[in-house]
């Protein structure tokens, strides 16, 4: 893409940040939302079938480290970890899904 077309781009998109001038108006009131309630639990034979995907997330390397210490000091993966504190978060997490398919014996 040429400087020329970059420029005319740039020039005709909004920009992305938030202007220093307050608002003229406010903002219309919003109207009340009931809470949210959790989604009922779902069976665990559910939880097998579904396939798992990747999440990758920077953090700062002193937190990466501590997080290393208390998996090892508990005795858990850094996956059963992470999915436990999710669990706090009140995110339905099941416990066949924290233990996870590594490590178990087939028979």
């Amino acid at each position: 893409m040429t400087s020329k077309k970059l420029g005319a781009l740039l020039r005709s998109a909004p920009p992305a940040t938030a202007r220093a001038e307050a608002p003229e108006a406010p903002p219309p009131a919003m109207p009340s939302v009931p809470a949210l309630e959790p989604p009922p639990r779902r069976a665990a034979r559910f939880a097998a079938a579904e396939p798992e995907v990747p999440l990758q997330v920077l953090i700062p390397e002193h937190i990466r480290k501590q997080l290393a210490v208390k998996a090892a000091e508990e005795g858990r993966s850094l996956r059963a970890l992470m999915l436990s504190a999710i669990r706090s978060l009140g995110i339905e997490v099941t416990d066949e899904e924290i233990r996870g398919k590594r490590g178990r014996k087939h028979l």
